[in-house]
């Protein structure tokens, strides 16, 4: 299978950034920026259908796929996460409505 060329800042780009921030693995910056790039196809299918996406991040990433732990300060940080990455994809969003 082919893999798909990203264009600097295109949205996949900008929300593994806002991923590889995050990063709750902690693992060294050079690894974080790839380290969750499997996960940002899925975080945009669910931007996409409207779905709940801090339900997502927390307990099937977070929890499930990461093993760590529920934490209410995970849950601030993903509240938090889901912001920022709700912003850059309406915003992502808003640019190509014009044409």
């Amino acid at each position: 299978m082919d893999q798909q060329k990203f264009t600097p800042n295109s949205l996949f780009d900008q929300v593994n950034a806002l991923l590889s921030s995050w990063n709750p693995l902690e693992v060294p910056d050079y690894v974080a920026d790839t380290e969750y790039e499997s996960y940002v196809f899925k975080i945009l299918d669910i931007l996409k259908s409207g779905k709940d996406l801090e339900s997502y991040i927390y307990n099937d990433m977070f929890v499930r796929a990461m093993g760590l732990g529920p934490s209410e300060s995970a849950e601030r940080e993903i509240s938090a996460l889901c912001g920022s990455i709700e912003k850059v994809y309406k915003e992502y969003s808003k640019s190509y409505e014009k044409y």
